[in-house]
C-alpha cells in the first residue's frame, strides 16, 4: 500500500536535481560559460583583426615594392633597349665586317659600354658576346664588381646565354645561373640576324631588395616571366627552392610587356602560441574566482541547505508517527529560527490535540457502548420475565427450566462480565438462539425459524449483542401481533464485507419507512426502536461509514434487515 500523500507513480521516477547541486551547477555555468564566450569571441575577433592587419600591410607593402621594381626594371630594361637602338655597336660591327679589324671593334664597344653603363647602380656588370668567336667579348663592371670576377664567369655563362638567346630575336630573357641574375638581349644587323648579344648582369639587392619587407615568414618568391629567384629578409637572392609556404599572397604587374609575379608568405596568427601570457591572465582570473565560489557554496550549505534538510528531516519523523518532535538544532538566520519555532510549535500541538481526540474518542466510546447496553438488557429482560411469569402460570417445570436457562444466556450476554466488546459469530448466535427458544415457547408452533450460515465466517469477531436485537425487532415488529410466521437468519461474505441478515414476513407501511429512515439518519435521535438505533449508533463508533444498517421491504412481501461489516477489520 503507497503511504498517504504520495502519488504510486513516483516511485519510479529518478531522483530530482537537489537544491545545493543546482546551485553549484548553476554558479559553475554561469562564472566558465561567460570566460568560454568572452575568450572565444576575444580570440576569433583579435585573429581576424589580425589577419586582416597583416593582409593590409603585405598589400601595401607588395604594391609600394612591386611599383619600385617596375621602375627599376624598366629602367634596366630600357638601357639594353638602348643599346640596339644607338647604332654604336651595329656600326663598328659593320666596320669590322669590311675591314675585318676586330681589335678596334673590341675597342668600340668596350668605351661605348664604360660611358654609358659604368655609373649606373642596378647593373654589377654588362658585357656584349659576338657570335663571331674570335672577337673578344667586351665588358664593364659596375659598383664593387671586378674585372676578376667578370673574367671568371664570363667563359662558363656565355655559352648558356647564347643557347638560350638563339631563338630569343629581339626579345629580352632573364636567366639565372650561379647565383647571378642575368638580362640578355640580342643586337640584330640591317638584314634583322643575331651578331651579338648583349648581356647585364643585374643588381638583384639593388632592383629587388625592397621586397625583402614581405618576408618574415619565409622567402618572398618572384617570377621574371620564367626565371624563378626567391628573396629572405636579409635581402639575399637565391634560386627558387620550389617550397610553397601554407598561404601565400599573391601580386601580378607588368613590366615593359614582362611579366613580374611575387608571392609573399602569409603569416600564421595563434592567439595562444603568439600570446602565451593570456591563458596565464585567464588562468589566474579563474584561480582567482574559485574562492568567491567556495564561499558562495558554503554561505549556500549553511544558511540554506541545511536548514531545509533539517526541516525535511522533521518532517519525515513527524509523518513516521513521532508526534511532538522538536527540532533542537540552532537555526542560521532569523528567517529558519522562526520557520523552527513554528514547527516545534505545530508539531506539539498536533501531539496535543491527538492525545486529546484519541482520550476523548475512547472514553466516549467506552460511555456511549456502556450507555446503549443498559438500554438493551431491561427492555429484554422484561420481555422474558413476563414470558417465565406466564409459563410459571401453566406450571410446567421442564419448560420453564429451559427457558430460565436461555434467559440466563441472555443476562451473561447482557451484563457482559468478560468486558468483550467483540465476540466471534458463533457465539453471538448462541445469543440468538437463546432469544429465539424464548421466543418460539411464547408464541407455539406458528413461528418458524430458517437458518443459512457459513461454517467459514463462524470465528470471524463481531460487535457483541448486534444480530440479537435486529431478530428481536423482527419478532416485536410483526409476529408477535399474528403469533405466528417465518423468519429467516443469514450470515455470509462477499467482497472483502461479512453479512448480517433477518428476513421476516411482514409489511412496512409508509409511516414505518419514515422512522425507519429517520432511525438511521445521522443525527436523528428520537422515536423508533431503541434496539435498531443503539445497533445504527455503534456500527458508527466502532467502524464509521465501512459499516451500515439497512433496512427494507422486499418484493416477496417480506422485510429484510442486513448489517454490513468490514471483514479485514475483524480477522483475528
Amino acid at each position: 500500500m503507497s503511504r498517504p500523500g504520495r502519488s504510486p507513480e513516483g516511485a519510479g521516477r529518478k531522483p530530482r536535481l537537489s537544491l545545493k547541486m543546482g546551485l553549484i551547477t548553476t554558479i559553475v555555468i554561469c562564472w566558465l560559460v561567460p570566460i568560454l564566450i568572452v575568450v572565444t569571441v576575444a580570440s576569433t575577433m583579435l585573429e581576424h583583426s589580425y589577419r586582416t592587419s597583416v593582409l593590409r600591410e603585405i598589400d601595401d607593402a607588395a604594391k609600394n615594392g612591386i611599383s619600385q621594381v617596375q621602375m627599376r626594371l624598366g629602367s634596366a630594361i630600357n638601357g639594353s633597349k638602348s643599346v640596339s637602338y644607338d647604332g654604336v655597336i651595329r656600326n663598328a660591327y659593320r666596320k669590322y665586317q669590311s675591314d675585318g679589324m676586330s681589335f678596334q671593334l673590341f675597342r668600340t664597344s668596350r668605351d661605348y659600354l664604360a660611358q654609358t653603363f659604368s655609373r649606373d647602380d642596378k647593373y654589377r656588370a654588362v658585357f656584349i658576346s659576338f657570335w663571331d668567336s674570335s672577337i673578344a667579348q667586351p665588358y664593364v663592371t659596375i659598383g664593387d664588381t671586378t674585372s676578376y670576377q667578370i673574367a671568371q664567369v664570363l667563359p662558363q655563362h656565355t655559352k648558356q646565354i647564347l643557347t638560350a638567346m638563339a631563338d630569343a630575336d629581339t626579345d629580352i630573357r632573364f636567366l639565372y645561373l650561379d647565383g647571378e641574375l642575368y638580362m640578355a638581349r640580342n643586337l640584330l644587323d640591317s638584314s634583322f640576324t643575331s651578331y651579338a648579344t648583349v648581356v647585364m648582369l643585374l643588381d638583384s639587392q639593388n632592383i629587388f631588395g625592397v621586397l625583402s619587407s614581405l618576408s618574415t615568414m619565409g622567402s618572398v618568391r618572384i617570377a621574371l616571366d620564367d626565371c624563378c629567384i626567391q628573396i629572405d629578409s636579409q635581402k639575399n637572392i637565391t634560386a627558387d627552392s620550389g617550397m610553397v609556404a601554407d598561404k601565400m599572397a599573391e601580386f601580378s604587374a607588368e613590366v615593359d610587356g614582362h611579366t613580374l609575379t611575387v608571392a609573399a608568405p602569409v603569416p600564421e596568427f595563434n592567439l595562444w602560441a603568439d600570446n602565451p601570457w593570456l591563458g596565464w591572465e585567464i588562468g589566474m582570473v579563474a584561480l582567482m574566482v574559485l574562492p568567491l565560489l567556495a564561499v558562495i557554496v558554503f554561505l549556500f550549505t549553511r544558511c540554506v541547505t541545511r536548514p531545509i534538510q533539517t526541516l525535511a528531516d522533521a518532517h519525515k519523523r513527524l509523518q513516521s508517527g513521532q508526534r511532538g518532535y522538536q527540532i533542537e538544532s540552532q537555526a542560521p538566520t532569523t528567517e529558519f529560527e522562526t520557520l523552527y519555532a513554528n514547527f516545534n510549535a505545530m508539531s506539539a500541538e498536533l501531539k496535543g490535540q491527538f492525545e486529546r481526540s484519541f482520550l476523548e474518542q475512547q472514553a466516549t466510546q467506552r460511555a456511549q457502548i456502556k450507555a446503549l447496553q443498559s438500554q438493551i438488557n431491561p427492555h429484554f429482560l422484561n420481555n422474558t420475565l413476563e414470558i417465565i411469569n406466564w409459563e410459571a402460570r401453566l406450571a410446567d417445570n421442564e419448560r420453564v427450566s429451559a427457558m430460565i436457562e436461555a434467559l440466563s444466556t441472555m443476562l451473561d450476554a447482557a451484563l457482559d462480565r468478560d468486558g468483550h466488546s467483540q465476540i466471534p459469530l458463533k457465539q453471538e448466535l448462541v445469543y440468538v438462539d437463546a432469544y429465539l427458544y424464548i421466543t418460539r415457547e411464547r408464541l407455539g408452533e406458528g413461528f418458524q425459524v430458517h437458518k443459512d450460515i457459513e461454517e467459514d465466517i463462524l470465528n470471524r469477531p463481531i460487535p457483541k449483542l448486534i444480530l440479537q436485537p435486529i431478530v428481536e425487532n423482527a419478532v416485536e415488529h410483526d409476529i408477535v401481533s399474528r403469533r405466528e410466521g417465518h423468519l429467516w437468519v443469514r450470515c455470509y461474505q462477499r467482497e472483502g464485507h461479512i453479512y448480517l441478515e433477518v428476513e421476516h414476513d411482514g409489511q412496512m407501511s409508509d409511516e414505518d419507512q419514515e422512522n425507519i429512515r429517520k432511525l438511521l439518519s445521522e443525527g436523528e435521535t428520537g422515536g423508533g426502536s431503541v434496539g435498531l438505533r443503539n445497533v445504527h449508533q455503534r456500527l458508527r463508533l466502532i467502524y464509521g461509514t465501512k459499516a451500515a444498517l439497512r433496512i427494507e421491504q422486499t418484493r416477496a412481501g417480506s422485510v429484510l434487515a442486513q448489517i454490513r461489516i468490514p471483514q479485514e477489520e475483524n480477522h483475528g
